[in-house]
């Protein structure tokens, strides 16, 4: 603790030290561009990609009020986000059905998930200094390869930009959990910076179930340093160096056979840092190039565990060149290779693997005046230890002069199985297959009286071959021949008297064993989120929150019954310098579980500062 002060301090001299009026003096205001999407490869912006994407901005992220990226990630479309206990216990996602190994993770464009499980745990990435996620629904495998069955989720870190201002937060409340947070940012035509230090520590609830008799609370801790640095060089030449480092430690609880999650003394401590520098620069009007190359380390320590302590490590050494050709006034095409090392090791079960992935990707695009928009493209993936795969997708969207767009996508993706899958010793099934995806989707969105309500809803439908689940009847990963998801995303938003805003998002998500017909393991089949928030004279921003979920299946450890739980989140801007903020999260004490055996939070209060200069 005392040395994340001492670190605290250090990053608070750096900044200050940016604010030499030499730096500030030349800031000039910028007019944005509108924001390409990233997990696109960054030739589309929102509007136009006729992918179903949502893009939840850093208004959005400050005004919710959230700790971490999971929660915010709840409230969205398509998304199954289920925790294993208490705050910084592992959480998982499962996109339209798909896997929890299916969704691809970026931070930076840092390629993050496990290279042992195949998933990414979100629960130790934390909202501060992130700029905007990026969800991008469906087949993603065309442009990112094997881990996008389901689609991608973008991290972006912010970017600094005007005059440097630092800030520090505080918050504290129930179950003693206690975050502080000490940042900055600025930058000019030349060079900008942003960097942000945070510190989480909570005595958190029991992760196995109270109801079950455990009482003992399972209690979190959480350093996270992140930072992104640029320069702009050869007037559209830029270089990035970004980096993300998070060190925290989790007590968990046992799990028994026949008995499930009970009370004991494991617990586990990750060190994660991700690293990127990415260059891009123009070689010719209509030639751009972006090479990025970067790494990620996690290395997981669990001890006290019931049969054996633990320590996993993954490591992901990645290439990619992208090239940008922009041949007419209407046509673009992006050509590209990525070269990929994989390192899965577990220390306690002598696992020690490294694969790798070569390939090259191609998508043409044709935008006739943000009107017509059409895209398509491949991708070969010579892939370790399995055959070669090719990917497709293909995506049109037509923009009616009276505001509608109709849009529609057909792709296929692939993923290979895990380490873990693979070669865990006396778990693992090395007879595995891939796992295949054939999609398709058709939607349309459309905005009434100018721009005061937009509504949008797409149907989806995917084939799933030899879909990978772990079975808990042999407690080992099996391929389900044929799987099924199809479901309806809809979404709302409505301006209403008084400056309200109510915003809405409804999935349906039917997924089952095309053989037994029975649900795919904690897929819900219908969710519901709605957001009625307002601002009030720019001085208090107020928002009230509502999330439905119905019944899941866990095969033979049981189901979850559906839930609802409510929420509040408040801002009052004193002046210029400093803001209060309110939380309450599960207003009305909710008894309920995401994942069988495991606990949830009951009603529980936060209150803080945000102090700005």
């Amino acid at each position: 603790m005392k040395s994340f002060y001492v670190l605290l301090l250090t990053i608070f001299a750096v900044c200050i030290s940016f604010s030499a009026p030499s730096f500030a003096d030349e800031n000039k205001a910028e007019v944005l561009a509108p924001i390409k999407i990233q997990a696109s490869r960054g030739v589309l912006d929102k509007k136009n990609l006729p992918s179903s994407i949502t893009v939840i901005d850093r208004k959005q992220i400050e005004e919710k009020k959230y700790i971490n990226i999971e929660d915010m990630l709840r409230e969205e479309l398509g998304l199954d986000v289920v925790q294993n206990g208490t705050l910084g216990s592992n959480t998982a996602v499962f996109m339209r059905g798909a896997g929890s190994s299916s969704t691809l993770v970026l931070v930076d464009g840092v390629q993050v998930n496990s290279n042992t499980t195949g998933a990414f745990n979100f629960s130790n990435i934390l909202t501060e200094n992130i700029d905007r996620i990026e969800i991008l629904r469906g087949p993603q495998s065309t442009l990112w390869g094997a881990d996008a069955v389901g689609g991608v989720i973008n991290l972006v870190t912010k970017r600094g930009r005007g005059a440097p201002t630092h800030s520090f937060s505080f918050e504290g409340g129930s179950f003693n959990t206690f975050k502080e947070v000490l940042a900055s940012s600025g930058g000019n035509e030349r060079a900008d910076y942003s960097i942000t230090a945070a510190r989480i520590d909570s005595e958190g609830i029991s992760s196995a179930n109270e109801d079950n008799g455990n009482d003992e609370e399972d209690g979190y801790q959480n350093t996270s340093v992140s930072l992104r640095t640029g320069l702009n060089f050869l007037e559209d030449g830029r270089v990035d160096f970004i980096g993300r480092y998070i060190n925290s430690k989790i007590e968990f609880d046992n799990f028994l056979f026949g008995t499930g999650s009970v009370d004991g003394p494991p617990f586990s401590n990750t060190e994660s840092f991700y690293l990127a520098l990415p260059v891009k620069k123009s070689l010719a009007s209509w030639w751009d190039v972006k090479f990025n190359p970067n790494f990620s380390y996690d290395e997981l320590r669990s001890r006290n565990q019931t049969f054996a302590d633990s320590d996993i490590f993954s490591r992901t050494y990645t290439l990619d060149l992208q090239n940008t050709f922009n041949f007419a006034k209407f046509y673009s095409l992006i050509l590209g290779g990525e070269y990929q090392s994989r390192n899965g090791a577990n220390n306690g079960s002598s696992i020690n693997k490294d694969l790798e992935n070569r390939s090259v990707y191609l998508q043409g695009i044709f935008n006739y005046e943000d009107r017509v928009v059409l895209t398509g493209g491949f991708r070969y993936d010579d892939n370790d230890p399995f055959e070669d795969a090719l990917t497709y997708k293909f995506e049109g969207a037509y923009r009616f002069g009276w505001g509608t767009r109709i849009r529609a996508a057909k792709a296929t993706g692939f993923r290979a199985p895990t380490v873990n899958d693979l070669f865990f010793p006396g778990f693992g099934n090395p007879d595995l297959e891939p796992e295949e995806n054939d999609s398709w989707e058709a939607g349309f969105d459309h905005s009434f009286l100018d721009g005061n309500l937009t509504v949008s809803s797409v149907y989806f439908d995917q084939d799933f071959d030899n879909l990978i689940q772990f079975d808990l009847s042999t407690f080992m990963p099996e391929n389900v021949a044929k799987a099924k998801s199809k479901g309806v995303e809809t979404s709302l938003r409505v301006k209403l008297i008084h400056d309200f805003v109510l915003t809405l998002n409804h999935t349906w998500n039917d997924t089952f064993d095309e053989d037994t017909r029975r649900r795919l393991r904690r897929r819900a089949e219908q969710k519901f989120h709605a957001n009625l928030q307002r601002n009030w004279n720019d001085k208090l921003n107020t928002l009230v929150g509502l999330t439905y979920k119905s019944d899941t299946e866990d095969g033979t450890a049981g189901s979850t019954d559906d839930y609802v739980v409510f929420r509040t989140a408040i801002i009052y801007k004193h002046n210029k310098h400093i803001k209060f903020t309110v939380r309450g999260e599960n207003l009305f004490d909710e008894k309920y579980e995401e994942v069988v055996g495991f606990g949830t939070a009951g009603a529980s209060a936060y209150a803080g500062f945000i102090f700005t200069y």
